[in-house]
């Protein structure tokens, strides 16, 4: 008897959840240890400081930029396969550094090859995740990318012990094998069993060319097999047909006990063959539900039929960024993502450098760096049973999550004492944390089919949108004296944006006018 698939949502899901916040751990807790790298690096090799950033600077520019990349990668061949990869490269390019003459070759193997194997490695686990939950969707993601706050915690306590202990090129080459550790978790990262990737293969009865988009990957080369086989016996059998009416019975006999050799029953491609008709008979009531359409050639039915939502991945890149860049949710979770990043990167930034103009010492203002990374890990940990749990919709909680940020930002300027600054600051990580975790949820949401290839691409659009925080900084630091009018931006930006998800209702509307369905799937019954 064969044994039963498990579902959504259960161990093995919170298995792989945790899978992923290792791996979250791993590769997004070393960024969070760049300080300590980029004070060694010009003490070991006396460079500039503008020498010092470049790898930490190449590094962010190739991990967010290297987003459509790995998305478009994903997309084709799987995300487990793109990750397992990805951890290799992000290993390797940091022990690479333990022999670089210089800076610049570190620039080129953690910026370049670490962060491009950061890219593969930390980008579509989040894909995976979403995959094997429903009911807790938003919990399991909260808890996979919590790894990046543990990581804030634990590595750069360890790495400033092996600095001290091991030196720089020491630190790289242990730092490179803890790195290594993803692998073990990558490779727990497989596709769940309902998810299907879809393959166009070609097949030829008589004159007619019949397409079908919707084959899974696992069955392709038993459908190469039956195709070739079928041809063969078309073109002997199907040929004489006007001529010979036994004949053409004997070939429609010969191709359906193909069908079958070939377990067709596994096989959507032939889910019109009698074997999986017997079998369907208890589902007609489901599967009425769908939309199909039906056409005839000769003996053979040609059933078009669309695929269950959410249960097969787009394979052609290029339909898959058709399909993306059509559609108006893809921008209304780019824009959130891009006013996420607006409000997050400066925070950490300048935050130790603003609290001190506000009077403060330097070793006070480093509390708040820690009270930003506690509510961060809080938001992304304990708020996911809000939509989990269906008290709030997913549209409108982001909507609340994005204002609150907004709010938070144009209220420091206000504030001057350490018990507001601080409850402030901590409002604005739990929030923060809170709406980080809904981003791979809108995708699984809204772009089920294209998941690997929305991924990539969201983060692409927020890294561009991330080189212009310097330059705002340093504007109003330097020019006009103060950080308050960049607040009062940024978190103007993040309100406006949050109040943007009422017209969700809106831009559904559009979408079924652009007509963005699922490729339709060709189901051939004799």
């Amino acid at each position: 008897m064969a044994r039963k698939e498990e579902g959504p949502d259960s161990p093995r899901s919170w298995a792989i959840a945790l899978a992923a916040c290792v791996i979250n751990t791993l590769l997004s807790g070393i960024s969070r240890t760049t300080g300590l790298f980029y004070v060694a690096l010009i003490e070991t090799y006396g460079v500039s400081r503008l020498q010092a950033n470049l790898p930490f600077t190449m590094r962010n520019a190739v991990r967010n930029l290297g987003g459509p990349l790995v998305g478009a990668i994903g997309q084709r061949y799987g995300p487990r396969e793109v990750t397992i990869v990805g951890g290799v490269f992000a290993s390797l390019g940091i022990i690479l550094c333990t022999f670089a003459p210089n800076v610049i070759w570190i620039t080129i193997l953690w910026g370049g090859m670490h962060g491009f194997g950061v890219a593969l490695g930390n980008t579509l686990f989040q894909v995976i995740v979403t995959q094997y939950f429903e009911k807790y969707r938003a919990t399991a993601s909260g808890l996979a990318l919590s790894g990046a706050c543990v990581g804030s915690f634990v590595f750069p306590i360890l790495i400033e012990y092996m600095l001290l202990n091991l030196g720089l090129a020491g630190s790289f080459l242990v730092t490179g094998g803890l790195i290594l550790h993803v692998l073990p978790a990558s490779i727990m990262l497989k596709e769940p069993p309902w998810i299907q990737r879809d393959l166009k293969i070609e097949i030829k009865l008589e004159d007619h060319s019949l397409k079908s988009t919707s084959v899974p990957k696992k069955v392709i080369k038993q459908t190469q097999i039956m195709s070739s086989i079928q041809e063969d016996a078309a073109a002997n059998h199907l040929g004489s047909s006007s001529s010979s009416p036994g004949s053409r019975r004997q070939a429609n006999s010969e191709i359906s006990s193909v069908n079958s050799s070939c377990h067709g029953l596994d096989n959507p491609a032939y889910s019109g063959s009698s074997p999986e008709l017997r079998e369907r008979k208890t589902e007609q009531t489901q599967e009425t539900s769908r939309k199909t359409s039906s056409v005839s050639i000769g003996d053979i039915s040609i059933t078009i039929q669309q695929p269950p939502p959410g249960h097969h991945q787009e394979a052609s890149i290029q339909k898959g960024m058709i399909k993306i860049f059509k559609d108006p949710m893809f921008h209304m979770i780019s824009l959130s993502l891009g006013a996420f990043a607006m409000l997050f990167d400066p925070a950490i930034t300048v935050i130790v450098d603003y609290i001190m103009d506000k009077g403060l010492s330097e070793d006070v203002a480093k509390y708040f760096i820690s009270m930003l990374s506690l509510g961060d890990l809080i938001g992304r940990l304990c708020f996911g049973w809000v939509t989990d749990k269906n008290y709030m919709s997913i549209p409108n909680f982001m909507m609340v999550l994005q204002v609150a940020q907004g709010a938070c930002f144009l209220l420091l300027p206000m504030f001057g004492g350490f018990d507001t600054l601080m409850a402030v600051m901590v409002i604005f990580g739990i929030m923060s944390g809170a709406n980080l975790v809904m981003f791979p949820i809108l995708v699984g949401k809204y772009l089920q089919s294209v998941q690997s290839l929305a991924i990539g691409f969201i983060a692409f659009f927020s890294g561009i949108l991330s080189f212009a925080v310097p330059p705002l900084i340093g504007y109003f630091r330097d020019k006009v004296g103060s950080y308050d009018g960049m607040f009062y931006i940024t978190g103007g930006l993040s309100v406006t944006t949050g109040f943007v998800w009422l017209l969700e209702p809106a831009l559904l509307k559009l979408r079924e006018k652009i007509k963005l369905d699922d490729s339709p799937s060709v189901i051939i019954t004799p």
